[in-house]
């Protein structure tokens, strides 16, 4: 299991350190590597701080791991939500330019009834007095005129109301489509940065594998800990975290590799995510993200199927199994297994 970090340890150090780290652990364990060109790291002090070493960079590069798939969870959602928005654009406009041509066709209306009540020589009060072949009618006619022209102003009014809501219902369209693709370029900008950041690290990655490849099975066991049995009481239940501990249980023995969501390979939240995928639960790809969703569980309330996370920030999870113990895809070199949950690198757990 990947030892908890000491306080103050950042992932991006993995880039500087990795390896002059991986090889003074692999001399602590006689594997004599030197990087071309460089002067060989002085070796740790012992065996034991070899191995923790190696496996803090190990760990470093899982949680730069980590960060970059949450990166590209949120730059997913952020093109998402701007192309969603520009969308909305194109019938937002349309719908302002028909309410304008309406505007322009009853004002043309309006002209039109204006210019008839003048021939006709009832445009105003003084022109229905002389008209008028009685009180009466120029009284009807007054009532006619007032009545025309309360309608016009009213259905202008109504109009001009429409328009303004129109237009307005533009802009923000336009506003909110030029925020969004600000947030989505934003996202894209830091998912670039953080995957170099991941290449790097793949680099110092690939350096792990071919030093641990030249272990001897006992070294390699040293490293990663020792062989834990499944729990002694049978997974019961069938609820959506013990559909997914079942479904991870059938990918027992599959080997650990960063950024792989199965079949075959598995990074930590890899598995947790295709685990409850098979239990129709869609998680977010990384494990920070994944420490976000359903209810927070404590320490003492761990249920199988509960999510465990290790760390702050949070870079690693597993899928809690009873009895102290959890399967997890630990580290690069081992395998999908069963582990003990370590209470110093616990940092919370969830439940869906």
């Amino acid at each position: 299991m990947v030892s908890p970090r000491r306080s103050g340890t950042r992932p991006g150090r993995f880039v500087l350190r990795a390896l002059p780290v991986i090889v003074t652990a692999v001399v602590a364990v006689g594997v004599a590597v030197t990087p071309a060109g460089a002067d060989p790291a002085p070796p740790p002090q012992n065996a034991a701080d070899a191995q923790a070493q190696l496996q803090q960079a190990q760990h470093d590069a899982e949680a730069i791991t980590e960060q970059w798939h949450a990166a590209q969870d949120d730059l997913t959602a952020k093109k998402a939500q701007a192309e969603t928005l520009a969308a909305a654009v194109g019938p937002a406009k349309a719908a302002a330019d028909q309410a304008r041509a309406d505007e322009e066709q009853f004002r043309q209306q309006t002209d039109m009834v204006a210019l008839s009540t003048f021939e006709s020589g009832r445009l105003d009060q003084f022109s229905a007095l002389l008209a008028s072949a009685s009180p009466q009618d120029y009284i009807d006619q007054m009532s006619a005129l007032e009545t025309l022209s309360a309608e016009q102003k009213q259905a202008l009014d109504e109009l001009l109301a429409k328009v303004q809501a129109t237009q307005k219902a533009q802009a923000d369209a336009d506003a909110a489509t030029t925020a969004a693709q600000q947030a989505a370029d934003a996202a894209q900008q830091a998912a670039d940065e953080i995957g170099a950041r991941k290449k790097d690290a793949e680099t110092h990655v690939a350096e792990v594998e071919k030093l641990l490849a030249q272990l001897s099975p006992r070294q390699r066991d040293e490293i990663n800990g020792p062989t834990i049995s499944a729990p002694v009481l049978p997974i019961l239940g069938t609820g959506v975290g013990v559909r997914a501990l079942k479904a991870a249980a059938t990918q027992l023995g599959k080997p650990y590799q960063w950024g792989a969501t199965g079949p075959n390979s598995y990074d930590c939240s890899g598995l947790t995510s295709w685990a409850f995928r098979q239990a129709g639960i869609t998680l977010p790809r990384s494990s920070s993200q994944q420490a976000t969703v359903g209810q927070p569980v404590s320490w003492d309330q761990l249920q199988p199927g509960d999510l465990v996370f290790y760390y702050h920030p949070v870079s690693h999870v597993g899928i809690y199994a009873g009895d102290g113990k959890f399967i997890n895809a630990p580290q690069t070199g081992d395998v999908v297994r069963y582990q003990t949950v370590s209470k110093s690198a616990f940092s919370g757990a969830r439940r869906l």
